[in-house]
């Protein structure tokens, strides 16, 4: 069998930490096809690697390279969603330095979700990690700044570095192989080779409205001790995300969505962007009834995330002492604490 290495791009909030965790051995038997995801904890550096951390490049993308070529496999995928944030063509280069036999026949997949879906799921996970303790409106402001919500010219520009071996898939359920993105992405990289899949949670849970709201709290006490985006806020964030999915509320979930107002916004500011993926990524109407969809579930207010509207006094009381307690162990070792919080 031909070797076939994938580079799996994201985005982010399109299932990719599910993905991973598959990838890297959870229930995942592949009879007939070797399977390989070479040093699957170094991923995420991978990309950092070619922007904030570039001293360390050559050691992450040589161990990478010595692994593929010392290992016997039949496909092999490279993934993390922080591909988003990098630029194809430093990607494509470093690829040809230190993965010269595949640098040109791998093949990117990129999982792309519809425009309000994205920004919601987004907005929930930054809150839930402390990359963000504001509001909706400022968060869609700072979204439209920095264009990550434009993917056709961001899409475009994976297509001028590596051609028609980009593929574009949209992470919509009844797009999806079996309506999960687990089957889908299978089926795409062993074809109709045969796999067996064991049962697996999904490994970064949506939270509620009024649990987003006590994330909000933690991480803007975190914020207001430890400074912004402290490293222990967002191992934090997974983790006790993860707590409070497995300890279902007695109250109806209620879900976040846009207001009426910001969903205006959002239909005009992304319509163009959804005509185009359709027309040159997608090929049928997907993103744009998406995006006219979006519609049909706003609110008429914004929801509040003020955490005193969705909880007593005396829950508020207990949470802010126990916020005292976690914020002296990040302090008292921060490396540990991440590692502490495993399980």
């Amino acid at each position: 069998m031909t070797q076939q290495l994938y580079l799996h791009i994201g985005d982010c909030k399109t299932g990719s930490t599910t993905l991973q965790t598959m990838l890297a051995g959870s229930g995942l038997v592949t009879p007939g096809t070797r399977l390989l995801m070479p040093r699957p904890m170094q991923h995420g550096m991978l990309a950092r690697s070619l922007t904030t951390h570039k001293h360390l490049r050559d050691k992450r993308w040589g161990n990478i390279g010595r692994t593929l070529a010392a290992t016997d496999w039949d496909v092999a995928v490279i993934s993390t969603e922080l591909f988003e944030f990098s630029a194809p063509d430093r990607v494509a280069d470093v690829l040809r330095q230190h993965i010269p036999d595949h640098a040109d026949s791998l093949r990117v997949v990129a999982y792309v979700r519809p425009h309000a879906g994205r920004f919601l799921s987004q907005f929930a996970e930054n809150l839930k990690n402390g990359h963000t303790i504001g509001d909706m409106q400022d968060f869609a402001s700072r979204m439209d700044r920095l264009g990550r919500l434009d993917y056709v010219s961001r899409l475009q520009r994976w297509r001028d570095a590596f051609g028609d071996r980009l593929i574009v898939r949209p992470f919509t359920r009844n797009r999806l192989a079996g309506g999960d993105v687990r089957h889908d992405f299978l089926r795409l990289i062993l074809g109709d080779g045969a796999y067996e899949l064991g049962d697996t949670t999904d490994a970064n849970p949506s939270l509620s409205l009024a649990d987003l709201a006590l994330m909000r709290l933690l991480q803007r006490r975190f914020a207001e001790q430890l400074g912004p985006e402290h490293p222990s806020a967002i191992p934090f964030g997974k983790q006790f995300g993860r707590l409070l999915h497995a300890a279902p509320s007695q109250r109806p979930f209620e879900k976040l969505r846009l207001s009426r107002a910001l969903c205006d916004w959002f239909q005009a500011r992304y319509r163009d962007d959804a005509e185009q993926m359709d027309a040159r990524w997608i090929g049928d109407p997907c993103f744009l009834p998406a995006l006219l969809a979006a519609g049909d579930e706003t609110v008429a207010d914004p929801q509040s995330l003020e955490a005193e509207d969705h909880f007593a006094p005396e829950t508020l009381r207990l949470m802010t002492c126990w916020a005292e307690l976690i914020l002296r162990q990040m302090q008292d070792d921060p490396a540990g604490f991440a590692k502490r919080l495993r399980p």
